[in-house]
């Protein structure tokens, strides 16, 4: 989700209205013999760098049988703060949308540790459900990368984790603006300004610049004026985004970034982002490079920006909708096709990491 106001109450509409992708053609060779591990679940928080505190998530693989984590209004299957798996794993970090939650991901991350991967999920401060949207959108940029970093530096920094995660394998997940959080983690050089020129040329075209040339554009363009502050996280070696923002990144920028192992998803309805002016113009360019392998773009038919978020509880779509506009058939129905929509996209993201952290730990 993206960093406005607006894109909440876009998300209010296509949460429920729309219809739900039933099929996504998406190759998933997974080994069938590969062990599929219980599921740990715990919450915990560290520091922001901005101030304050960060709350995160954390699945994990481990030998405990599953029982059901009750967390808010989610259930899923796992134990809550089970003993993990004996070994060494990989490590994913999972950057929800604007306006997300630290759960908006689960069942990626469930997939991720039944096949032994800890995946940490960040409820970004200032920019989640619970606060609501923060109005300075300069600290929710600046933010976003560095709080992605201080989750690895938290679990680094604790035995109890450091000593199962497997320093030459850490990826990211990234949705929307946690994609773009992704992209500046990883080193793509930032100018927010950018944004605003770009919505300048494109107003009709790019249906996130209805956000960018409504209410609040002076004070946006005050506080992106000045230069933002780079960020470079050498951790990560690969990454997963899906229908990501990526206004603050010139071509050139994007064309420089440090390499990395990519694969892209972007939906076939472009409700909320232009992908040829975002998830389709990254991929392009990066395509251009010789030093990154082939970077990944899958198309999910009939999927929408909002198709990337997890399948979510009926009290959730409740809320959402309005107690005039809740369909509780229809909503079931459209979650049911969520649901088999991500367990194809789940599938082809495991085994994408499993494939990146291969050559991650050859590096």
């Amino acid at each position: 989700m993206l960093i406005s106001r607006f894109s909440v109450q876009q998300m209010l509409l296509w949460l429920i209205v729309p219809p739900m992708a039933m099929v996504m053609l998406i190759s998933t060779d997974a080994d069938a013999s590969e062990h599929k591990f219980a599921v740990g679940y715990t919450r915990s928080s560290t520091t922001d760098p901005l101030g304050g505190d960060m709350r995160y998530s954390l699945w994990y693989p481990t030998d405990v049988p599953n029982s059901v984590v009750r967390a808010g209004p989610f259930e899923f299957p796992g134990t809550r703060d089970a003993e993990p798996a004996a070994g060494q794993f990989g490590l994913v970090i999972l950057s929800h949308g604007s306006g997300g939650s630290d759960l908006g991901h689960w069942d990626t991350a469930i997939a991720l540790a039944e096949a032994g991967f800890i995946a940490a999920a960040p409820l970004h401060p200032r920019n989640n459900f619970h606060e609501g949207i923060h109005d300075d959108q300069r600290i929710v940029l600046d933010g976003r990368p560095r709080q992605l970093s201080a989750i690895i530096d938290a679990l680094l920094a604790q035995q109890a984790w450091s000593s199962r995660i497997n320093f030459k394998k850490i990826a990211a997940f990234g949705f929307s603006a946690g994609g773009y959080t992704v992209l500046a983690a990883l080193g793509a050089e930032r100018k927010y300004s950018r944004t605003l020129d770009h919505c300048e040329r494109h107003a009709e075209e790019d249906p996130y610049c209805r956000i960018i040339n409504g209410a609040g554009r002076e004070a946006r363009a005050r506080a992106y004026a000045e230069p933002a502050q780079q960020i470079h996280d050498g951790r990560l070696c690969s990454a997963v985004i899906a229908d990501p923002f990526t206004g603050p990144f010139s071509d050139a920028s994007l064309k420089a970034m440090p390499p990395a192992r990519l694969l892209f998803f972007r939906p076939e309805v472009e409700n909320v982002l232009k992908a040829e002016f975002h998830v389709s113009r990254v991929v392009r360019l990066l395509k251009q490079r010789d030093d990154i392998p082939d970077p990944q773009e899958i198309v999910v038919p009939k999927a929408n920006h909002f198709s990337f978020i997890g399948p979510l509880p009926e009290s959730v779509g409740k809320k959402l909708a309005g107690p005039e506009g809740f369909d509780r058939a229809v909503f079931q129905e459209k979650m049911k096709h969520r649901a088999a929509l991500h367990e194809k996209m789940n599938r082809r993201i495991v085994t994408f990491f499993r494939e990146a952290f291969v050559d991650c730990a050859g590096s």
